[in-house]
């Protein structure tokens, strides 16, 4: 999805003002909180799409799942390696947003299946590493958030799945992060281009299995 970006006006708010009054105006239930958000992305493009959700998260809004979908529908390139907005959804249920799905499956032609399987074994590796705020931690990052002692969150555990389509699974409590979303499939992206993957499609199954 295309973001239309547009010039401020002298002495107008900027994207994170905007953004900053979004998240007081959904606190207190206020409508106009969609159309601050909507300006704050057109100000500062598709990244804000993925900040946005977690306000709604915060709220037990059900808009979160929205936001997330136009925020996945920008990833990916049409024609090539492509991202449906599903991929990697949050669930909705009783009216609140109350867990992710975090399994990718990869749809490609019967003859790219190897490259497939490889690219996923790569990013396994990677995604082990990306943390809940979207951050890929190298070994010393890591051992300084140990020592550091402060919140931060990894996949408890990342498998891949060969059959009967390639997939590849986390296990993050069922937790909503945004963040970390982007970054795995970026990261899953970037590992089937590497491996020579020209075409494919990731999603999320219909039914997936519980993380």
């Amino acid at each position: 999805m295309d973001i239309e970006y547009v010039m401020p006006e002298p002495g107008a708010p900027d994207a994170e003002a905007l953004f900053e009054e979004g998240c007081r105006a959904l606190a207190e239930g206020r409508e106009e909180a969609q159309e601050l958000f909507e300006r704050a992305v057109a100000l500062a493009g598709s990244a804000m799409l993925w900040r946005i959700v977690d306000p709604h998260v915060e709220e037990f809004d059900v808009r979160a799942a929205k936001w997330m979908r136009r925020a996945v529908r920008t990833l990916g390139v049409p024609g090539g390696i492509e991202v449906h907005p599903g991929t990697l959804r949050i669930v909705v249920r009783r009216g609140e947003p109350e867990s992710q799905y975090w399994e990718i499956e990869v749809r490609s032609f019967a003859e790219d299946r190897a490259a497939v399987v490889r690219a996923l074994e790569a990013a396994k590796l990677r995604i082990t590493r990306i943390a809940h705020d979207g951050r890929e931690l190298s070994d010393a990052e890591l051992e300084a958030e140990y020592e550091a002692g402060g919140y931060f969150y990894t996949p408890n555990y990342v498998a891949v799945e060969r059959d009967p389509v390639p997939r590849i699974e986390m296990d993050c409590k069922d937790g909503i992060m945004p963040h970390m979303s982007r970054t795995v499939i970026a990261v899953v992206i970037e590992e089937l281009a590497a491996a020579g993957v020209q075409r494919a499609g990731l999603c999320t199954g219909l039914t997936p299995k519980p993380s």
